[in-house]
């Protein structure tokens, strides 16, 4: 098991952020802001090596510690009912940490092989007192796929509610030359293979953080050749050396020693690109697809800059949710009240120009910008993360002239499974 000091954390953290910050105080200030993902192991690491963290910061790990017990309960009691869901990330990473250290937690990611299944779990969940925040729907590997998004609030009011995410697909790539997979390769049976190749994905939503430098340092460390090779040959399938090569060139310049995986990177990296290519060659035959495709990604990633947003908002407005569906765009939903929207299976139904799902835990209104006209909703109640923006309210790009209906949470920003801190 690899030996993770606080001094390794701050040079992690000054590679990732470029700060080198002199003070304890200063450190944390910076970690904070910039990658929050890290605060709790680097509070737990100066604790185990017998810093006085004083009463709030004590207060704030222990509150971290519980979070992780309440998850691991949660874990153990979701693995007993669906011992054929499969955990991306989270507890298996954070098992692999040195004793005493914590891993910040933000939810748990499960993927369910067998989507009926998927609708039970959240169907449980749903009697347990969670509750449906988000939802997104996509075509992909010719089906219909989601995410639901569920939460459920802690005993302190004014710490993060706990989440879940239960999806129909384990990994998202940038659906231009990095397609959705609906299925995991068989090498990723072993958890090392597997939560390397969701950290590697987590690349196209957003540029690596100092969490992920430690974790694919718990993953690789000391594993055996066979176990590289393995990685190897799943990153190939999947055409990730590029990015492996991006987080291989970061941890060099790490305080760890993490193995390289076997092969000629560079040969590897270039036939990754190749496929690549002629994965979105391949997407030519739908031209309008793949432009909204790469707009929207822009708009998610936050690469797409002031032309590109207002491209984004000139054709979503022109296009109805279900042309947007069909056209190879996630779909973001917000849970609607009302038992008539219940269905044995999965429905999408459109009227008035707005596009409904229909499922067994509930109503869900579909949307691909990030707003929708309130008068459409033909008097629905939303119960996820929508609210009503003020007619008139600025924008990046000026203020708006016609009224504004509900806007949904996270806006164009919200992506299909990337937020910060993840799994």
């Amino acid at each position: 098991m690899i030996e993770l000091t606080s001094g390794d954390l701050e040079e992690v953290l000054t590679l990732v952020t470029g700060q080198q910050e002199e003070t304890p105080g200063e450190i944390l200030h910076v970690a904070r802001r910039e990658q929050p993902s890290l605060v709790a192991t680097l509070l737990s690491a100066w604790e185990r090596e017998g810093r006085d963290l004083g009463p709030a910061l004590s207060h704030e790990l222990r509150q971290q510690r519980a979070r992780t017990d309440f998850y691991r309960g949660l874990q153990a009691g979701l693995g007993r009912a669906w011992p054929e869901a499969v955990p991306l990330k989270g507890l298996e990473v954070a098992d692999r940490y040195p004793d005493a250290l914590v891993r910040y937690m933000n939810d748990l990611d499960y993927w369910f092989p067998q989507r009926d299944r998927l609708w039970e779990a959240a169907g449980l969940l749903l009697a347990d007192g969670w509750s449906m925040h988000t939802a997104t729907f996509m075509l992909a590997g010719g089906d219909l796929q989601f995410l639901l998004s569920l939460r459920r609030l802690p005993e302190d009011p004014y710490a993060l509610p706990y989440g879940i995410e239960l999806s129909t697909t384990p990994l998202v790539g940038d659906r231009i030359g990095v397609p959705v997979r609906t299925a995991l390769p068989a090498l990723c049976a072993d958890p090392v293979v597997k939560n390397l190749v969701a950290l590697l994905f987590e690349r196209f939503e957003q540029p690596y953080r100092a969490r992920d430098l430690v974790d694919a340092a718990v993953l690789l460390t000391g594993a055996p050749r066979r176990l590289l090779a393995s990685c190897a040959l799943a990153v190939h399938e999947l055409a990730l050396w590029p990015e492996y090569a991006e987080l291989a060139a970061l941890l060099e310049e790490s305080p760890f020693t993490v193995p390289r995986l076997p092969g000629d990177e560079r040969a590897l990296v270039r036939a990754s690109r190749m496929w690549r290519r002629a994965t979105a060659a391949s997407g030519l035959r739908r031209p309008f697809g793949l432009a909204v495709t790469a707009l929207q990604n822009g708009m998610m990633n936050g690469s797409a800059g002031v032309l590109g947003r207002r491209a984004w908002d000139a054709v979503s407005r022109r296009m109805s949710p279900r042309a947007a569906l069909d056209a190879g765009l996630p779909l973001f939903a917000l849970p609607v009240e009302g038992d008539d929207l219940r269905a044995e299976g999965l429905t999408l139904i459109e009227r008035d120009g707005v596009l409904w799902a229909h499922t067994p835990v509930g109503g869900f209104v579909l949307v691909h910008g990030d707003e929708i006209d309130e008068e459409l909703l033909a008097g629905a109640k939303v119960t996820g993360g929508m609210r009503e923006e003020p007619q008139g309210e600025k924008t990046a790009d000026g203020v708006r002239e016609e009224p504004q209906g509900e806007k949904a949470a996270g806006g164009e920003h919200e992506e299909p499974r990337g937020k910060e801190d993840r799994g």
